[in-house]
């Protein structure tokens, strides 16, 4: 049941619903409001019902509470109300007892994939959703020994190959539903690997004083085609200390209930904000060389991130560098100094990984079969090993 009088969201859920699916759409008055005492016999009849909310209406609002009062069925009800609305005022949206509340822009990608996420939520018992390591999103950063080492080239490519490539989660090659987050704030260019530009999305979570809920998660992730949502790092420089703690825990929560995976691109910096990260993880990604000088600073980096979590496994990746059949020296050396034995090496191929990157393509899309795609592949393979969640998540 659609309630708008607005011909581009009726556009919307025609697309995120076809009739060839198996559904049916009726379309009733701009407002529940207009339909008076037919509302409630109109609304329950309908699995799902989708309607635009202006949050200052009071006169539309406490219709819609009278309505949900009356609720005694499954019936799932979607607002639609500005992109600009605070997330306190969707909160008390929600409170009345609509079940999301989503920005007037999403497209039906979008629609259909929150919808998705209510209706698995209710399938699921709400004690295996709320409790337990199983029943959350996989949390992987990925690290740098230094700067230029190629983290981000490793977090995009992971991103990328758990979320199943040009398959994504709406379609049927999907694998995991997957967030990126490019929270290198200051260097981070996680969106010109994948030929996105920056929505501003970041800065309005630096910016904003309120604990992010899933109506503003909605409005700052991107889509991306390749069946991942990205968050980019923002376009003006900002201090690296404009995240809160308390911001990345909320924002975590969150995330952590409605991806499989979401893989953190981290700054080549030690600041707060990144103890909440790593006291979440699962596996971490370090990316580093065989150089004294970043052996040193990765040897530094895992004690400092295992304070935070003992328990972290840590999986070194040796990047711009092959792995040769009879380890030379400084190799040996290095596994003793980082108590590892090095087993993620990615070749040097600046020429694949030039063209990806003016393409805007991670290379597991691009040349997936090349040296390079093949080593990328394997280390998201090797990550995701025993650590994949068991069922969907929910938001």
């Amino acid at each position: 049941m659609l309630v708008s009088e607005s011909e581009t969201v009726a556009q919307v859920v025609a697309s995120a619903f076809p009739a060839g699916q198996n559904n049916e759409i009726s379309e009733n008055a701009g407002s529940f409001k207009a339909l008076n005492g037919t509302a409630r016999n109109l609304a329950f009849k309908h699995d799902l019902v989708i309607f635009e909310i202006d949050p200052c209406d009071a006169g539309e609002v406490l219709a819609v509470k009278d309505l949900l009062t009356h609720r005694q069925d499954d019936t799932l009800f979607v607002a639609l109300t500005q992109n600009d609305v605070s997330i306190s005022v969707a909160r008390e949206l929600r409170k009345i007892g609509i079940d999301e509340v989503l920005p007037l822009s999403i497209d039906e990608d979008g629609l259909k994939a929150a919808v998705a996420e209510k209706i698995s939520s209710r399938s699921l018992p709400q004690g295996y959703i709320q409790n337990g390591p199983s029943a959350l999103g996989t949390v992987i950063p990925v690290a740098k020994s230094r700067g230029g080492i190629g983290a981000s080239t490793v977090a995009v490519n992971l991103a990328s190959s758990l979320a199943g490539g040009k398959g994504s989660f709406l379609r049927k090659k999907a694998k995991s539903r997957v967030a990126l987050l490019d929270f290198d704030l200051q260097f981070g260019n996680a969106n010109v690997f994948l030929d996105l530009e920056d929505n501003g999305g970041c800065l309005q979570l630096i910016e904003n004083q309120e604990e992010p809920d899933d109506h503003f998660l909605t409005s700052i992730l991107q889509n991306h085609t390749l069946g991942m949502d990205v968050l980019c790092a923002p376009a003006p420089l900002v201090p690296l200390q404009s995240i809160r703690p308390g911001l990345i825990e909320g924002m975590l929560d969150l995330l952590q209930r409605r991806y499989d995976y979401v893989v953190i691109d981290l700054p080549c910096a030690v600041v707060e904000w990144v103890e909440p990260i790593f006291k979440r993880a699962n596996q971490l990604a370090l990316v580093t060389d065989t150089t004294v000088p970043c052996v040193r600073q990765t040897r530094r980096l895992i004690d400092f991130y295992r304070e935070a979590n003992v328990a972290l496994p840590v999986e070194v990746v040796v990047n711009r560098e092959r792995k040769t059949m009879i380890k030379p020296a400084h190799v040996r050396e290095a596994e003793k100094v980082l108590e590892t034995k090095l087993k993620h090496w990615l070749p040097d191929n600046p020429k694949i990984a030039r063209n990806a990157v003016d393409l805007g393509r991670p290379i597991v899309d691009m040349k997936p079969h090349s040296d390079l795609g093949k080593a990328l592949t394997k280390l998201a393979a090797s990550m995701s090993e025993g650590t994949r969640p068991a069922t969907r998540k929910t938001a």
